[in-house]
């Protein structure tokens, strides 16, 4: 159940030398009889091996040498490592002439390839993988053969862009060559930062470019039945997807052993292999197998049965990414299914074999992927050490769920006993609480991911079934979240080790590759601890089915009576939020409103997508999946952003906006989105008023019906005047920012119209108030002004004041910024208003 880890959303090669696998595969591959192995053969497999996965000829013909005069047969001891040494050696850059890496200068150039895996994303741009086909400088239009693999940082917030590039997409990139990064993917070599992209052609594997849809589509699904960041974590569990929202948890599953948890695992391979099985043992058993008597007829339907269940494994393993991870856990749940159909038995040790053959054979680098590395050697890992640490374990068994215990503590202990140099080269940490987390969470892993796919099927049927649904798998996502994130807050949980010698991890692997040979020679260990009694279960199947059915029906029946409870509190609450990267300054305007009977409202989204899912969902109950109304006040970056998201995620029934003169592409797939979503769409005015709930009013204050020709989107800002029992709040927002509507403002508005307790504007600290504010502010007579930061800043900007440094004339008004306070939350009813404590 073991799989690959996490870097920043990638998978990452390591500092150490990828023949440490070797000590590993020279163990695995030889025999299939443990006891009887000939030691000097493991030596001179081991050398032979090492010689393959060697990064230079030399060294890896002094082990073919060395391995030849260990009385090795000359197949194994010479073509073996030489086969090994020149297939890597072949694809070596400096080895290929035509190769891009030599390619890397300062000039600008032209390319032409084909986007070859999933884009990914990285905050708030996309990353691309990209195979090279052709170069062309730019003055001159001749094209020359190169090839080679890339990465393209581009602008983006999306996975699949309906305007942007995808998998199998050919482009034309003009840009500057750099080097890849240093710990980025082995099989890049070069890498563009926002160069100019010219998609010219759709294309790539049909079949890919279909489950990479269905991924995606799979992922929104869940989004919209699920908060965040569950939703994340459900999305990562079931198909390996690790979306931004994930972010907060990401450094927790990291430092407390539970990577796995949401990386391609054998474990999860197994759980949709026997879900399958179950699924399509009809074919074969009970009636029909009645029906259609004889020996050849059950044959066919068995094996009618492995195909389906083949054909599932391999789109799963796409599902989940198709990252080396993955691929080496669908081929070895493939060989686990395939076996017993060809009489044969399954041993772990000839798949996890062949399984890294074929893959380094296909593409020597993925020896490099630490994905790939953690998966293989936590597989083996725990398939050799888990026995003897269980019996170690073994007193244990005597308390109560002490064999539940025993297992959980060996299984994690053994991954971790395989994989610490790796985890602790590519992530620079060591954990000490793996174990405790690992009892916490892993129990609930195979009952999670069965109610995900469940959820994934009805969600394709009825949003509302599958929320019905949504409902029994919110406590198990919530309850490991919180069981991760307090793990890793535990003092000592892990130790940080940012200057650990690659060294070390040879020293440690030939210490645990002389601890595997001792624990092989005692033959009676390995079969001494599976012959363990296994504990009485305390109930029936049938009981426990019932006991299952029982808990769904509680929280089924216990979440419908909540969502049938009215929200009514009979105070009104205004929520202006704090939307920014992890560790960043604000930037742009959210506002969250929900009336007094009950109504929600949200005025803007932000910049930032993961930060606005993550204050949206805090403030709405985990059932409550939709929104009255949606409000763009201007169609910007900082405003638009996280809306996009919001109307993806939600149903929202009305959909408010100004409109926009010259629609950006941006802008455009905003009402986009709305159309396919069938919202309820309505422009408006100056002049309109619009009723949400029984007592809240909005009032259009500006734009006119006719938009003012600008090169200014802040011009037609909408101007917002919320009229509710005992409040009333004006949002001026980036109206505060545009010189000719102040301007306007100042010579149409009566003062009847502009009064207001509270007045929201958009203001930098490093930027002064425009004069043109201060009237308008001094006729509304506010009590409160609250200032939101904008995101699109000068670029020699290097920091944002949170000191708003107000004019004279407006300076005896108390005021709160968003940058400095956070989260400002007021309520208000027929009895006044306040702001409330934080």
């Amino acid at each position: 159940m073991w799989g690959g880890g996490i870097y920043d959303g990638k998978s990452v090669k390591t500092s150490s030398d990828a023949g440490i696998q070797c000590i590993w595969i020279s163990y695995c591959c030889y025999s299939d009889d443990l006891a009887g192995w000939h030691y000097s053969r493991q030596l001179a497999f081991f050398l032979s091996t090492t010689s393959t996965l060697c990064r230079d000829s030399d060294t890896a013909g002094k082990c073919a040498l060395l391995a030849h005069n260990t009385n090795t047969p000359a197949v194994t001891g010479t073509l073996f490592p030489r086969s090994g040494a020149w297939r890597y050696t072949s694809i070596l850059p400096a080895n290929d002439p035509l190769s891009i890496a030599h390619q890397i200068s300062t000039k600008v150039v032209k390319l032409q390839g084909t986007v070859s895996d999933e884009p990914r994303l990285a905050g708030r741009t996309r990353i691309l993988k990209v195979a090279v086909d052709k170069i062309a400088t730019t003055s001159t239009s001749t094209w020359q053969t190169v090839h080679g693999t890339i990465e393209v940082q581009i602008s983006g917030t999306s996975i699949e862009d309906a305007y942007g590039a995808n998998y199998g997409d050919s482009l034309t990139l003009q840009g500057k060559l750099a080097a890849p990064q240093a710990h980025g993917p082995a099989d890049v070599l070069a890498q563009m930062t926002f160069p100019h992209v010219t998609v010219i052609g759709h294309g790539g594997n049909p079949l890919m470019v279909w489950l990479f849809h269905w991924r995606i589509h799979f992922a929104t699904l869940l989004e919209q039945l699920l908060p965040q960041p569950t939703a994340a974590l459900l999305i990562a569990i079931v198909l390996g997807l690790r979306t931004p929202q994930l972010e907060p948890l990401t450094q927790a599953f990291n430092v407390t052993g539970t990577a796995h948890l949401i990386a391609p695992s054998g474990f999860k391979v197994t759980i949709v292999a026997r879900l399958i099985i179950s699924c399509t043992s009809w074919l074969y058993t009970g009636r029909l197998a009645d029906f259609w008597p004889g020996s050849r007829r059950r044959i066919w339907q068995r094996w009618l049965s492995t195909a389906i269940v083949l054909s599932c494994i391999g789109a799963y393993t796409i599902l989940s990414g198709a990252g080396a991870a993955a691929i080496r856990s669908g081929i070895m749940g493939s060989l686990l299914v395939l076996a017993p159909r060809l009489g044969r038995t399954y041993n772990i040790y000839t798949a996890l074999a062949f399984t890294a053959l074929g893959m380094s054979l296909l593409d020597p680098l993925v020896l490099w992927d630490t994905g790939f590395q953690l998966s293989f050697l936590g597989t083996l890992g725990i398939v050799l050490f888990t026995p003897q640490i269980q019996q170690w374990l073994h007193p244990l068994c005597r308390l109560p769920g002490g064999h539940f215990l025993a297992e959980t503590c060996a299984v994690t202990l053994a991954a971790q006993l395989a994989t610490l140099p790796i985890f602790a080269l590519t992530f620079q940490q060591v954990s000490f609480i793996a174990p405790i987390a690992n009892m916490l969470t892993v129990p609930l892993l195979g009952i999670v991911i069965t109610l995900g796919l469940l959820l994934c099927g009805l969600g394709l049927l009825s949003l509302t079934i599958g929320a019905i649904c949504s409902w029994l798998i919110w406590p198990l996502l919530w309850f490991m979240s919180q069981s991760i994130l307090v793990c890793a807050a535990l003092p000592g949980a892990y130790l940080s080790v940012p200057t650990l010698d690659s060294r070390l991890a040879w020293l440690y692997y030939l210490s645990l590759s002389l601890l595997c040979y001792f624990l092989l020679t005692r033959s009676s260990w390995h079969t001494k601890v599976y012959k363990q009694h296994t504990p009485r279960k305390l109930l029936s199947k049938k009981a426990r089915r019932l006991l299952y059915a029982a808990i769904a029906v509680v929280i089924i029946l216990t979440t419908g009576i909540a969502t049938l409870h009215s929200q009514a509190t009979g105070t009104i609450s205004i929520t202006f939020l704090r939307v920014g990267p992890s560790g960043k300054p604000a930037q742009g305007e959210a506002i969250f409103i929900r009336t007094a009977d009950g109504k929600t409202v949200l005025i803007d989204g932000g910049l930032d997508v993961p930060s606005l899912a993550q204050a949206l969902d805090a403030r709405l109950p985990s059932w409550q999946r939709s929104l009255d109304v949606v409000v763009l006040t201007v169609p910007r970056t900082d405003h638009l952003l996280g809306l996009q998201d919001v109307v993806t995620r939600y149903q929202v029934g009305t959909v408010i906006d100004g409109g926009m003169l010259h629609p950006s592409a941006m802008y455009a797939h905003w009402r986009q989105t709305i159309q396919e979503q069938h919202f309820s769409y309505q422009p408006v005015a100056r002049g309109q008023t619009l009723s949400v709930g029984k007592d809240t009013l909005l009032q259009i204050i500006w734009p006119e019906a006719q938009l003012h020709v600008s090169n200014n989107v802040q011009d037609n800002t909408l101007i917002i005047r919320l009229i509710a029992p005992g409040i009333r709040l004006l949002l001026l927002g980036t109206a505060a920012q545009s010189q000719y509507t102040l301007s306007q403002l100042t010579s149409q508005s009566t003062d009847s119209s502009w009064q207001a307790d509270i007045v929201q504007i958009v203001a930098d600290g490093n930027q002064p108030i425009l004069k043109e504010l201060v009237p308008l502010v001094q006729r509304a007579n506010p009590s409160l002004l609250i200032v939101t930061p904008p995101s699109i800043r000068l670029k020699k900007q290097t920091s944002s004041s949170t000191q708003i440094k107000l004019p004279d004339a407006l300076s005896h008004i108390p005021s709160l910024s968003t940058i400095k306070a956070g989260a400002i939350e007021i309520t208000g009813n027929i009895q006044g208003w306040k702001v409330a404590s934080p």
